[in-house]
């Protein structure tokens, strides 16, 4: 549970940044405007995906190594299964993106 303190610190600041910043760029007499809406909306859905992403890279990835270490033909199986692993924060990406372009 210790090694999650600052990841999670650290979505935590970067949420409440993306409130800041753009409201008090546009206009500083509101917190939250539309466009603050979207770039908290975009930093949760890509903070989300890639602290996922990361999490199943790191369980696939240990055992991976594992089973390589005993197995070696199991290698392109380990490999496959981190590469899903790794899409999976390519998606938080784009979502983002879309996010972010919506009008």
């Amino acid at each position: 549970m210790n090694r999650l303190v600052i990841p999670i610190a650290s979505l935590v600041l970067l949420g409440f940044f993306s409130l800041l910043t753009p409201a008090s760029a546009v206009d500083g007499s509101q917190l939250i405007g539309e466009l603050g809406s979207k770039t908290f909306a975009a930093a949760i859905a890509f903070s989300a995906a890639v602290a996922s992403s990361a999490f199943g890279l790191a369980r696939a990835g240990s055992a991976g190594l594992a089973a390589t270490a005993e197995r070696p033909e199991v290698r392109t199986t380990a490999i496959i299964i981190s590469a899903f692993a790794e899409a999976l924060g390519i998606y938080g990406i784009v979502v983002a993106f879309f996010i972010l372009g919506a009008s």
